[in-house]
């Protein structure tokens, strides 16, 4: 029984090593050209092949004899994006940045051109709790979390931001030009962070990172915000590396990276 369970999951490796051969392949093609592409023998990619012919995951025409994935894998793949808790596997990021700087934390969505703060750690020190309750709305453009969810947006997303919810002047700090946001979008993605200085609120400062899937897309981000007095100087920069680390194990979970 113990051989016959290694024979399946060799069987289920094979299968897998094909599909993922095929989604390299730049065009349909033959037989041949996939075996000798996955380095098996015809025989065998053969026999896999008309497997997944059976149920509907690759096609062969007829007139030419070639092969090609269907469309069926896209439907699949849209059916796991939509329904991907990805919130609770990025969770333990928040808690994690909140526990190694004693401060506040928070996993936040972007939801109709607005940011949804959809976890939170307050800190041992329990401040800004107030700020960032589970659900509260906040504004893209004044917020570390949504300016790096701007990087998303092309100019007619950004004009349309402007129409619909416009730069709400919060503070004094507030960025209010549509010229100034463009230029803070293109300083963020340089340097792979946000920073909220006092933008949203007087006497906070929030420092954000985007967390991105496997197209690239920003599909949330993680913050860190404590009182200007606790993130200034070198800390800013502290905090900062700290998170662009974070970035890249959160977004790597997501897909980011991995071709």
């Amino acid at each position: 029984m113990q051989n016959e369970g290694i024979k399946k999951n060799q069987s289920l490796r094979k299968a897998l090593e094909i599909l993922e051969g095929m989604t390299r392949m730049e065009s349909p093609f033959r037989l041949q050209e996939l075996s000798t592409h996955l380095d098996m023998s015809p025989s065998t990619v053969s026999r896999f092949l008309n497997t997944f012919i059976d149920y509907g995951y690759v096609n062969r025409d007829a007139s030419t004899s070639f092969y090609y994935l269907t469309m069926k894998f896209a439907a699949i793949g849209e059916r796991v994006r939509s329904k991907f808790p990805f919130q609770q596997t990025l969770t333990k990021y928040v808690k994690e940045v909140s526990n190694h700087f004693n401060e506040s934390a928070s996993l936040c969505v972007e939801n109709n051109m607005q940011m949804v703060y959809i976890a939170t750690e307050d800190g041992p020190r329990q401040m800004l709790r107030n700020l960032q309750r589970i659900g509260h709305i906040a504004p893209m453009h004044a917020t570390g979390v949504g300016k790096v969810h701007l990087m998303n947006y092309s100019e007619s997303n950004l004009n349309e931001l402007m129409k619909n919810r416009g730069l709400t002047k919060i503070t004094a700090q507030t960025i209010t030009s549509l010229a100034e946001l463009k230029v803070e979008i293109e300083k963020i993605r340089n340097q792979g962070y946000a920073i909220d200085d006092e933008e949203c609120e007087l006497g906070v400062r929030c420092i954000a990172i985007p967390v991105q899937d496997y197209t690239g897309k920003v599909i949330a981000a993680i913050s860190l915000s404590a009182p200007k007095n606790r993130l200034e100087g070198e800390q800013i920069q502290i905090v900062a590396d700290y998170l662009l680390d974070v970035k890249q194990r959160a977004s790597h979970e997501m897909g980011w990276g991995q071709h």
